[in-house]
């Protein structure tokens, strides 16, 4: 049951959680809270139990190109969502990943500190060519109603990477561990229900979380095998809720519009707050 709940409950329940908080704080906050690695994290942990701490390092290591990859995801579906659908937009975004990924695979065998450069660069370049997004006036949503739909979308997503990763060796399992889920649910969600403006308000949101969950990979592929498991997590925690925090007061020292939330018969209804 922990093994479960690591693996598929808390990935889901941040996304529910996730949704929740962009409906209520805007969408950017939202994807700041969104690039937590709750499932990358779990990911790892159980690696290094069941694999061993190397093993584990090594995906951590391989992780930073996925974590770079995050980042053109958000930019490569912030730039097409306005003129095509979900499909096609979530289509090129995953293209723009994997791409992204396997250019980053042998900038990661150079060791930590070139990947961890060329990802925080990536993700950098990825934020400033997001395109703008005005603020998104106050409209009725049915959030209740949507959130068991993305939340099994995202346990799907979760299961399918803890099933198939760990077969096909570390550097494999390190980019699945970063493969968009909770940011594919949020993205394809919130284009298809809200439209493309609040859907790039999240990607924006996300690409400020990603350089916390570079850090967090990058201090867990420095210190898993010196330190320990214990040691190692508790260092890699430390350093994203730290990132995440400058982030956060970053993204809302950008104009980040909080909202108001209350309940009305078709679900909740979200009024922009001036």
């Amino acid at each position: 049951m922990i093994d479960l709940f690591f693996k598929i409950g808390l990935p889901v329940l941040m996304i529910g959680i996730v949704t929740l908080v962009s409906h209520r704080y805007g969408p950017a906050v939202g994807g700041i809270l969104g690039a937590v690695p709750a499932k990358g994290g779990p990911i790892l942990l159980f690696l290094a139990l069941d694999q061993g701490r190397s093993f584990a390092a090594t995906s951590a290591a391989a992780s930073l190109g996925g974590a770079g990859g995050c980042g053109v995801f958000c930019l490569v579906y912030a730039l097409v969502c306005r003129r095509v659908g979900w499909p096609l937009a979530g289509a090129a975004a995953y293209l723009a990943f994997v791409a992204t990924w396997a250019v980053m695979l042998p900038i990661s065998a150079w060791g930590l500190a070139p990947a961890f450069v060329a990802t925080f660069a990536i993700l950098i370049v990825s934020r400033r060519l997001l395109p703008d997004a005005p603020p998104v006036a106050g409209r009725r949503v049915t959030v209740l109603a949507d959130l068991p739909a993305r939340m099994i979308a995202g346990a799907a997503m979760v299961v399918f990477v803890t099933t198939v990763g760990p077969s096909f060796g570390a550097t494999v399992s390190g980019m699945l561990t970063t493969i968009p889920t909770v940011a594919a649910v949020l993205a394809l969600f919130t284009h298809a229900q809200e439209g493309p403006d609040r859907t790039i308000g999240v990607m924006r949101g996300m690409t400020h979380g990603l350089l916390g969950f570079a850090s967090f990979l990058t201090v867990l592929g420095a210190t898993l095998v010196p330190l320990g498991i214990p040691a190692s997590f508790a260092l890699a925690g430390s350093a994203v809720v730290l990132v995440q925090l400058v982030e956060l007061r970053s993204a809302l020292g950008h104009g980040v519009t909080p909202t108001e939330t209350r309940e009305t018969e078709a679900g909740l209804e979200v009024v922009a707050v001036e």
